[in-house]
């Protein structure tokens, strides 16, 4: 029991020293934004035995309010959220990591008149600045009002 008990709180020690990194779109127009997904059908459906198109809407941790399901579309993998002003919509996570887009094939973020269109793996990890060299904490993709979208 005291073994198990010391390996317990030396699990919990190590893990709680991780920081967990949120990869984000953030919302800074004033005015509700669109974000339209992608997903890589082969990815989604290779991933531990197959994701069921239905359960798309759950690969988000937390999106709650900020990151609100507008269309599913189940037959072609795309899935179309709402972002409300002065919020950020999480889209991918994880202790320690960089963002990687594993499931999605493109990004369209459509902001009134602008859209801007991820339309590779290296595009998205370029948009959200995933190769920088401090990894802790948000990767963010700022769409702002009248300018060209930036990341932090």
């Amino acid at each position: 029991m005291k073994k198990a008990l010391i390996s317990f709180m030396l699990t919990t020690t190590l893990v709680s020293c991780d920081y967990f990194n949120d990869t984000r779109v953030c919302n800074q127009t004033g005015k509700e934004i669109i974000l339209k997904i992608t997903f890589d059908k082969d990815e989604v459906n290779s991933w531990s035995g197959g994701m069921l198109a239905k359960n798309l809407t759950k690969t988000f941790r937390n999106f709650g309010d900020n990151l609100t399901p507008f269309n599913i579309d189940t037959i072609n993998y795309i899935s179309t959220y709402i972002i409300i002003p002065d919020t950020c919509g999480s889209i991918e996570g994880g202790n320690n990591r960089r963002p990687n887009f594993h499931f999605f094939k493109k990004l369209e973020v459509i902001s009134g008149d602008d859209t801007l269109r991820l339309r590779t793996k290296e595009e998205m990890r370029k948009a959200f600045d995933a190769d920088r060299e401090d990894t802790k904490y948000y990767f963010d993709l700022l769409i702002q009002k009248g300018v060209k979208s930036a990341s932090r």
